[in-house]
């Protein structure tokens, strides 16, 4: 049970937060507001932080959503998260990936169907989440760099960094996994 209400979408009354609410509707791509966006409409500026901040890591920049998506289904499952997890791992069938590569970049994406970079670029992302202080300047430079450009290892960084703050809010606030279709 969520330590915070969580608002539903016929409930927001707030401006601010019914904003929000149709943002994310429209540009999720699943028609619904996830409950984490929900569980912090009790906090509109919070809600509105947290949906941008999603946004402009996972929505926009050069990397594929679903690259990104996969970083932050890795750091999920390395912190026991599920919440995040799940979500995600449905949000990945939905944009069309297939089942064989979702079970097995949960059980050993290094053994995933995927091409070396986006493995590179997946390893990258789990220890920029885990063990930041073990990248060193090869990581960032690996011949050939596997994120390509400043911009790309940023976004790479920055997933890191959304996964990895997603995981503590959804778990200390005992978020329920959205009912998913």
């Amino acid at each position: 049970m969520s330590v915070f209400p969580l608002v539903a979408e016929n409930e927001a009354t707030d401006p601010l937060v019914v904003a929000v609410y149709d943002e994310i509707r429209r540009e999720l791509g699943f028609g619904i507001v996830p409950n984490i966006f929900k569980s912090m409409a009790i906090r509109p500026t919070i809600l509105r932080a947290h949906w941008d901040k999603f946004r402009a890591t996972i929505l926009t920049g050069h990397l594929p959503r679903t690259l990104k998506e996969m970083v932050g289904v890795l750091i999920s499952q390395h912190n026991n998260s599920q919440y995040a997890m799940r979500v995600h791992l449905h949000g990945l069938s939905a944009l069309g990936m297939s089942e064989e590569v979702l079970q097995a970049l949960v059980r050993d994406f290094e053994n995933c169907p995927l091409p070396a970079r986006e493995k590179a670029i997946l390893r990258f992302g789990l220890l920029a989440a885990t063990d930041p202080l073990r990248l060193t300047d090869a990581d960032y430079a690996a011949p050939p760099n596997p994120a390509r450009s400043p911009e790309d290892i940023c976004g790479v960084v920055a997933t890191a960094d959304l996964f990895s703050s997603i995981n503590a809010y959804t778990d200390s606030a005992r978020v329920p996994i959205d009912a998913l279709g």
